[in-house]
């Protein structure tokens, strides 16, 4: 009792306190908040727009947090979680916050209400109130919520660094459009069976393509793609919903109106100034998002202001990436106030499809808006790109795949270094140093210095090919090598040369940039920063220059990392009504060299006249050193529709036959593989000529086997030691008995796998270990183990030892059997034999194939039920001949005939090669095409048709390919979009009044054209 005693006032105050807990969780309900659903709930309900008056009172918007004047924090992943919570439910964007007080307490994280904000006015929407949209029911993804995410960043104007004087803003063309030739075929009436057959198609595509919009729309509605197996979503770019602004003018293209109006009212919902990533891909966003806005609200006649007013609000901050010294953009753009408060340079290494590929969606905007600020921004950029195509690159008229933009040649003795932490009112952050100065610090971030390219430099590999080109003569490229040898040590490579400046002659473009600030001369506001605190200049100007600048190997060719920069020549070209010339010029110069070096045909067994473009390598002198890598790229496929159209525009003789080759073999390349369809990325074998090319099985063998003559050679020498040794012991086998010879000539001391006749404690017949051959001793025993000779067991009721089994138990001595003279002579020799056969492959002076394993080893179907065999005929230890290694090399790679490798089998549904067919089709009128269409578009339905929509692929050479459980937004946005096109009428978005930007988004060209 007077131990209770002692605990009772514990017992009180837990009491006590456990009631207090349970008072407090029921008044404040810690552990289940009232502002945040259950991620197990269904989606909240929509209030009642008709009973506005029964509404509860609407959740307040975020504590605006005041600044801090003690330290500020650091922008981490906490900050950017809060914008998720906003696009995950559907709702409209947070309000604006600043800095958080650290002495102030953690406000909640609270989902703002699914109550429509205040509508707008808007042309195109039956009422105010229409214009946003509600969720679509269905599965609601939410994120995780901690405690740390306190404050949303949003995008802030900032002021520019190198601002462009509005006098100096270049502006668009003006005056009457000049006359361009037809581009499309002037089709006549179809006939009644034909149109059935093509409305057929049409509908068809049109299922697919509603199957996988309502899995988007229930799925992962607001998000960037749909995931088309889980039925989940993903955010691979800014959470921005891609997929629905990319498909908006699909949806009104296939007479989808009222899906249309629910996007178009949806993409209100997008706030542009957040994001929960920390940087703006420029190339990704401007032709998926700027440009299916402008598209939209050209497509649907300009009814739903909305979109433009969208388009505006992205545009505004995307154009805060060209404020640099030289107006070349920052292609990954931190658009954060920290970071984009501060002056930057383009990269030193930039991609020439990210830079090139930005005119058309801000060039449309321009036109619409009126203003010229848009169209500038793009225009000093093509300039850049048209100056460097002047001066000449390593490949006369064709970009490499990285530029330096930065405008500045690091070679000048650098200046005094600042650290790369700057402080600001925003926070200590890692960033670029300012303009003038060097980190002293690495920058994790920062672009490599580029190195000299050495022997290691030299690309190799399958498909890599030295190629020469008679000047003059379109798509005839010959391969080094095939008829003379290669010598080398004569040329010159530009590594080797001193650069020189470029002489200045009448011809050459006047300078845009000042010789010592790197600033455009028409930036006078720009100097003068300079002097107000942002130091000297450790560089001098320059343009545009490869990343490997002189003393490099620089990479060309017309797929991934270049492709939309020329495709942009000739589009740019007709959305301006042909009053810039410098579009057709630059790919007048593309084009020439493109037929002049890159072309090439494939060796195929069916000898079908086609063509692909290949990427080639070289140090500047590309008649001595150029190499060509015969890639077939899925993005490649695209050019036979750019060089179709350029032949129509421009009056091109020949480049439309160009053009019917090139897109040919894209339809070629889906019809080699099981699946139907074309990888990602393969190597062929190319022919020495193009217009003289039959199909050779030995050459193309020798390609997939290099080394098949000393393969041969080696099997050829195994099978002939194999041969002599079992004649050996064929012949032992015929000597005498050793009971017929004399006991001295059994085993002599000197003989190698004979017995000795020195008596055997043991047993008689056992060997004495000093005999026994080297090969022999290491298949017994340790002496020290006590276990009797292997040789002592009975032959046939024991298997022979091998090196890679595991070594026989010990046998009681009552169990041996002993052998007579003849069993033991037999026996040894047949050990010595074995033995000496293992060692063939590495005796014989030559390096062999690995021996075939168990699992490759061919096999022997048993009866049903039971199990496979190996083959027992089959010698493991033989390597393979050149015929089984190529035989095998096929077969396990998938190879089909004519393709001697793959860099990708994947198939991530892209759109290049109907793209091209599609051009084909409205070019030439020759419904062939949609014939090759129709072939396409049925094995890509086969192989990636999944509940919700559409799923890449891993492997398209597999009957049973696997899927990624990934859809591009460009799976609506362009595939079947070019798809429906190809059975559409030629009237629907004819290729005489409107342009495709690279993302299939269509643009209105000017009127009179």
């Amino acid at each position: 009792m007077l131990r209770l005693r002692r605990y009772r006032v514990f017992l009180v105050f837990a009491v006590l306190f456990v009631i207090l807990v349970v008072h407090l969780r029921k008044t404040s309900d810690w552990s289940h908040p009232a502002h945040v659903q259950d991620y197990n709930s269904p989606p909240q309900q929509e209030p009642d727009h008709d009973h506005v008056d029964t509404l509860p009172a609407k959740t307040p918007p975020p504590v605006v947090l005041k600044e801090s004047s003690e330290v500020p924090l650091l922008p981490t992943s906490s900050h950017i979680l809060a914008p998720i919570i906003a696009f995950s439910s559907s709702t409209a964007a947070l309000a604006k916050s600043t800095a958080l007080v650290p002495d102030e307490p953690l406000p909640k994280v609270v989902l703002p209400d699914r109550q429509p904000v205040p509508p707008t006015k808007v042309n195109g929407f039956e009422s105010e109130d229409d214009i946003h949209a509600v969720a679509p029911p269905g599965r609601q993804e939410y994120p995780t919520f901690s405690a740390e995410a306190v404050s949303t960043i949003y995008w802030q104007k900032q002021k520019e660094h190198f601002p462009v004087a509005t006098e100096s803003l270049i502006q668009l063309p003006t005056g009457a459009p000049v006359k361009i030739p037809r581009i499309q075929h002037k089709f006549n009436d179809e006939t009644p069976d034909a149109k059935i057959n093509r409305e057929k198609r049409q509908l068809k595509v049109k299922g697919e393509f509603k199957k996988a919009w309502t899995g988007y729309r229930s799925k992962a509605w607001l998000h960037d793609e749909l995931s088309p197996v889980s039925g989940k979503f993903r955010d691979p770019f800014c959470g921005w919903a891609a997929t629905l602004v990319d498909t908006l003018d699909t949806l009104w293209i296939m007479g989808l109106h009222d899906e249309f109006e629910e996007a178009a009212k949806a993409v209100d919902l997008i706030d542009f100034t957040t994001s929960p990533r920390g940087d703006i891909p420029m190339f990704e966003t401007t032709i998926r998002y700027l440009g299916g806005l402008v598209a939209a609200y050209d497509v649907s006649g300009a009814k739903y202001k909305n979109l433009l007013d969208k388009a505006v609000e992205l545009a505004e901050i995307l154009i805060g990436a060209f404020d640099t010294p030289n107006r070349m953009p920052v292609l990954y753009y931190h658009w954060m106030p920290t970071f984009a408060s501060q002056p930057h340079r383009a990269s030193t290494r930039s991609n020439l499809a990210e830079l090139g590929s930005l005119s058309m969606e801000f060039t449309r905007l321009a036109q619409l808006t009126k203003n010229p600020k848009y169209y500038d921004a793009v225009a000093r950029v093509t300039n850049a790109l048209a100056d460097f195509q002047a001066r000449g690159t390593k490949l006369d008229g064709v970009f490499p795949d990285n530029i330096d933009a930065s405008g500045c040649n690091r070679t000048m003795p650098s200046l005094p270094q600042l650290p790369v932490a700057v402080n600001t009112p925003e926070g200590a952050f890692p960033t670029e140093a300012p303009v003038g100065y060097q980190a002293t610090s690495p920058d994790p971030v920062a672009e490599p210095v580029p190195k000299k390219a050495g022997p290691k430099d030299d690309p190799s590999g399958p498909g890599t090919l030295e190629v020469q080109v008679s000047p003059g003569e379109a798509s005839k490229a010959r391969i080094v090598g095939w008829e003379e040898s290669n010598e080398s040590g004569n040329s010159k490579h530009k590594r080797d040369i001193v650069r020189e400046a470029p002489a200045v002659n009448e011809t050459s473009p006047t300078p845009t940039v000042d010789s010592v600030t790197g600033l455009p001369l028409d930036i006078p506001a720009a100097k003068a920063k300079i002097g107000a605190g942002l130091g000297d200049w450790d560089c001098v100007a320059q343009g545009l220059e490869s990343y490997t600048s002189y003393y490099g190997i620089d990479k060309f060719s017309m797929g991934g990392g270049q492709d939309s920069t020329y495709e942009y020549f000739p589009k740019q070209y007709l959305l301006l009504g042909g009053l810039d010339d410098t579009y057709r010029k630059m790919y007048i110069k593309t084009v020439d060299a493109i037929r002049k070096w890159m072309l090439y045909r494939p060796m195929l067994p069916d000898n079908r006249d086609i063509l692909f473009s290949g990427s080639v390598t070289t140090y500047g002198d590309p008649a001595t050193d150029l190499t060509l890598t015969a890639e077939v790229e899925h993005l490649t496929c695209f050019i036979g529709g750019m060089i179709g159209m350029g032949a129509q525009i421009f009056g091109i003789d020949g480049d439309l036959e160009l053009a019917k080759k090139l897109t040919d073999g894209c339809v070629w390349a889906y019809g080699a593989t099981k699946t139907g369809i074309m990888p990602e990325g393969a190597i062929v074998l190319p022919c020495k000529s193009a217009e003289h090319c039959t199909w050779n099985e030995t050459t193309y063998r020798e390609y997939l086997d290099p080394l098949g003559y000393q393969r041969d050679k080696n099997v050829a020498e195994y099978d002939s030691n194999k041969k002599n040794r079992e004649a050996e012991l064929e012949a032992a086998k015929q000597q005498p008995p050793v009971s017929q010879q004399p006991l001295d000539e059994i085993v002599p001391a000197e003989a190698s796998g004979r017995l000795s006749n020195s008596s055997d404690p043991a047993g008689a017949g056992n060997l004495v270990e000093k005999d026994v051959p080297a090969s022999l001793k290491k298949r017994q025993s340790s002496p020290k183990d006590d276990l009797p000779n292997p040789l002592t067991h009975n032959f046939k009721d024991a298997a022979p030892a091998k090196a890679d089994v595991p070594e026989a138990q010990p046998i009681p001595a009552s169990a041996r059997k002993t052998l007579t003279p003849d069993e033991m002579y037999y026996e040894q020799k047949s050990h010595v034999a074995e033995s000496e056969l293992e060692n063939i492959a590495t005796t014989s002076g030559h390096q062999v194939e690995k021996p075939l394993t168990e699992a490759q080893a061919p096999v022997v179907p048993g009866p049903p039920g039971d199990v496979t065999m190996i083959d027992p005929t089959i010698d493991p230890m033989r390597p393979l001949t050149h015929e089984e290694y190529v035989s095998q090399r096929i077969t396990q790679e998938g190879l089909p005939p004519g393709f001697v490798s793959f860099k990708s089998k994947k198939y991530i549904l892209r759109p290049e090669a109907i793209e091209s067919v599609w051009y084909m089709y409205r070019i030439t009128g020759d419904s062939t095409w949609q014939d090759k269409g129709w072939k396409m578009f049925e094995a890509i339905i086969n192989a990636t048709s999944t509940e919700h929509g559409h799923s890449a692929i891993y492997d398209v050479t597999l009957d049973d390919p696997v899927q990624v459980d990934e859809m591009e937004s460009f799976w609506l946005a362009e595939t079947l979009k070019y798809f429906y096109l190809l059975y559409s009428t030629p009237d629907t978005i004819s290729l005489d009044d409107w342009v495709l930007n690279t993302e299939a988004h269509p643009f209105r060209r000017p009127i009179g054209v």
